[in-house]
């Protein structure tokens, strides 16, 4: 019986050492400003590192691109459980590059589902993806009070383009119209004959 309590306390000592090694010491030290917690309270537990550009510190996350223009993307951060934040906003410059996957990439050339790093204030409410230049030039989207709308959200709201005519019915009730009185046409023929 002692053999199993030994191995049963070793397993249970092991437990917080794997969930402090899944998060590290920089991201459990850092003080997040009370309004970054407001407005992202995941950011603790989503923080894979800390990094420090001159004088201001920057929480980096793992997120999915989920929608694209030329002029913002919206992705969903990553949680260590596997779940997704909701759709956070980023304003992008299109003639800017990012780091995706180690490489620079054209922000046209990003595509939906792929992973990117993105960079949390840690001071002020706001989101930037990783860039491929210094991170001092990059400004910093605001964090909203309240999540964007889903992608499917979205679409459900807005209308198809009205680009159908009736020609092409026209068309075919006339085709069928015309082998109608084809068919009429031979069958009578034979008939009489």
């Amino acid at each position: 019986m002692k053999p199993f309590v030994t191995l049963g306390s070793c397993v249970l000592a092991l437990i917080p050492a794997v969930a402090l090694a899944q998060q590290p010491a920089a991201c459990a030290r850092v003080e997040f400003s009370q309004e970054v917690l407001s407005r992202f309270p995941n950011i603790r537990s989503a923080c894979l590192d800390v990094i420090t550009k001159g004088d201001q510190q920057y929480a980096v996350v793992k997120a999915d691109l989920v929608r694209a223009t030329s002029s913002r993307m919206t992705v969903r951060v990553r949680m260590p459980d596997g779940s997704k934040s909701d759709p956070i906003g980023i304003n992008v410059n299109p003639k800017e590059r990012i780091i995706v996957n180690g490489e620079k990439t054209r922000i046209q050339d990003v595509a939906i589902g792929q992973e990117l790093t993105a960079y949390f204030s840690v001071k002020d409410p706001g989101i930037a993806l990783e860039p491929a230049e210094g991170i001092e030039d990059v400004e910093f989207t605001p964090l909203p009070a309240t999540p964007e709308p889903e992608p499917a959200a979205v679409a459900a709201n807005t209308e198809m383009p009205k680009t159908a005519t009736i020609l092409p019915l026209l068309g075919t009730i006339g085709f069928v119209l015309i082998a109608l009185g084809a068919g009429l046409a031979w069958l009578r023929r034979r008939v009489t004959a």
